[in-house]
């Protein structure tokens, strides 16, 4: 008698596999794309799965605001064993009161709104539509003041801060990067 063979068909990707709307390919593509145009910060949404991710250290950040303080002042203890997670708003310009002439050269000189990634910055929803906020405007933490378009992804950006809007610091349409002051409010 003759042995019989049947042959299994071939068992099916795993369902976590297929369902996930990244896989290893795409994300060292991404990461690969981070490194070759020096960015720090990448975030995408789709079919239900977040990426975000982050290249270098929060440490380096940290240091470099503490350089830029003066150094009469007194800044809280900074805790390096866990990072805190981006910053709602970023911190106040460190620069003394007498900073007179940083307003001629359009530096910044009160509080401001600043952009948490890289990207496009518009003002507007689209293309001829009103601004989401003009100079005068009060914003509060929950106010859409602008959209940065990011790997063709359109993010609304809030305010995080209460305040009136004194300056807009960027064209629309231009490239911004992580960190870059959007809006000057009125101290």
């Amino acid at each position: 008698m003759a042995k019989r063979t049947t042959s299994k068909p071939a068992a099916p990707a795993t369902p976590a596999a297929s369902n996930c709307a990244y896989d290893l390919k795409q994300i060292r593509e991404i990461v690969g794309l981070m490194a070759e145009n020096n960015l720090t910060y990448f975030h995408s949404e789709q079919k239900g799965a977040k990426l975000e991710l982050r290249r270098g250290s929060d440490l380096d950040a940290v240091k470099e605001l503490l350089k830029s303080m003066p150094v009469g002042s007194s800044a809280a203890p900074v805790s390096y064993a866990a990072p805190a997670p981006a910053p709602a708003a970023a911190p106040v310009a460190a620069a003394p009161v007498a900073a007179a002439p940083a307003a001629s050269s359009g530096e910044p000189i009160g509080p401001t709104i600043n952009s948490p990634m890289v990207g496009t910055f518009y003002r507007s929803s689209a293309p001829g539509e009103k601004a989401f906020v003009n100079i005068g405007d009060s914003v509060d933490e929950n106010t859409n003041v602008c959209i940065i378009e990011a790997m063709k992804v359109m993010n609304e950006i809030k305010a995080e801060a209460r305040g009136t809007i004194a300056r807009v610091l960027v064209e629309d349409g231009k490239p911004v990067q992580y960190g870059q002051p959007l809006f000057e409010l009125k101290a």
